[in-house]
């Protein structure tokens, strides 16, 4: 029996660049039509069919059906984090430059990793949630604490649900374009849905970039002592 991982399957599957955009597309956690994606890929709709069967099939991308149309996203959280870390391999090259290659200045201050907070904000969070002691690292290792399990409480997220869901409830995920880590797994991802909820965060129209709102930055500044002293610059997020 050969119990070798078949990396290469994955890898060739990702190999070819129009596929690589797509999936890289999908990095926003939404679900696309296959038009929508061969636009973004700057390729035919015929060209994009064939390509995203084969995503498909080595079960990077799963089907969504929502009446007569079709929708495809990320198969699960575990590709997102995939294409996070080959995304931070891929620009190893650039590690000096001061914007990464593909990251525009909104997304270097905020967007989604799939389903979680990326970028400089969601850096900033995972160091203020361990600062205030309501998230214990040791290592890549986070557990929420007792002060943690109310304090997410107030923010309407019940951590004890989140346990028992199959997905991990703390993970460190590196950050593409920071080099350091943001808060993923289960907690991360209910982070991102209550702000985006709550209206704290909105996604922009196109791409992964998230946005403050007005009221974002009163929350950010009274729940985690984040401020953001100048909504239109992407640099003034201090913790």
């Amino acid at each position: 029996m050969n119990l070798e991982p078949n990396i290469h399957v994955i890898a060739a599957a990702l190999a070819d660049r129009s596929r690589a955009r797509m999936v890289c597309a999908l990095m926003d956690g939404r679900a696309y039509t296959a038009k929508e994606l061969a636009y973004t890929a700057e390729i035919t709709p015929q060209t994009a069919s064939a390509h995203l069967k084969v995503l498909e099939r080595e079960g990077l991308i799963a089907p969504l059906k929502s009446g007569r149309n079709k929708y495809l996203r990320l198969a699960s959280p575990a590709v997102a984090q995939l294409i996070e870390s080959l995304s931070l391999l891929s620009s190893s090259e650039h590690v000096r430059r001061a914007k990464p290659r593909g990251a525009t200045p909104a997304m270097l201050e905020a967007r989604s990793c799939y389903d979680h907070i990326a970028g400089r904000l969601g850096t900033a969070l995972l160091d203020a949630l361990c600062a205030q002691g309501h998230l214990e690292r040791r290592g890549d290792e986070l557990s929420v604490t007792v002060s943690g399990e109310d304090f997410f409480s107030d923010l309407g997220i019940d951590v004890a649900g989140l346990r028992s869901l199959k997905r991990p409830l703390t993970r460190c995920c590196l950050d593409w374009t920071e080099r350091r880590h943001h808060l993923a797994g289960s907690l991360g991802a209910a982070l991102m849905t209550q702000f985006l909820e709550a209206g704290w965060l909105v996604r922009e129209r196109n791409g992964r970039a998230l946005r403050v709102t007005a009221n974002g930055q009163r929350v950010f500044a009274e729940h985690f002592g984040l401020t953001l002293s100048d909504a239109e610059s992407p640099k003034a997020l201090t913790a």
